[in-house]
């Protein structure tokens, strides 16, 4: 199934992930949805691994199925991984809320390097 996955930010950790996509005759349906977390959006902004992306049927009730009702968008990305939008400032400040007030990075890598030094 061709789609793409939106993270949307409704304030200071209310953010969700969410698989949007063709239904019906609709072009932009909220499929699936998990609601995020720091773990869960590192993995997004980095490899996509933990995300379980739905190949076929839908997952949400009716009222949720409309991506704006689930907040600003922050960025969305191909479910293969590249990134097709980013809005800067809904960004940043995820970034700060998530990683960088706890003197994190929202990288793997840096984190496991970090630890070792």
């Amino acid at each position: 199934m061709a789609g793409r996955i939106e993270w949307r930010n409704k304030g200071k950790g209310k953010d969700a992930l969410l698989f949007v996509g063709e239904y019906g005759e609709a072009g932009d349906t909220v499929i699936k949805a998990w609601p995020a977390d720091a773990r869960l959006i590192a993995d997004f902004m980095n490899d996509m691994t933990s995300l379980d992306i739905p190949v076929q049927g839908l997952e949400t009730e009716v009222d949720q199925r409309s991506p704006e009702q689930w907040g600003e968008l922050v960025m969305t990305r191909t479910p293969d991984g590249d990134v097709l939008y980013i809005e800067p400032e809904g960004y940043w400040d995820a970034v700060y809320y998530y990683f960088r007030a706890y003197g994190r990075d929202p990288h793997p890598w840096v984190e496991q390097h970090a630890a070792k030094t």
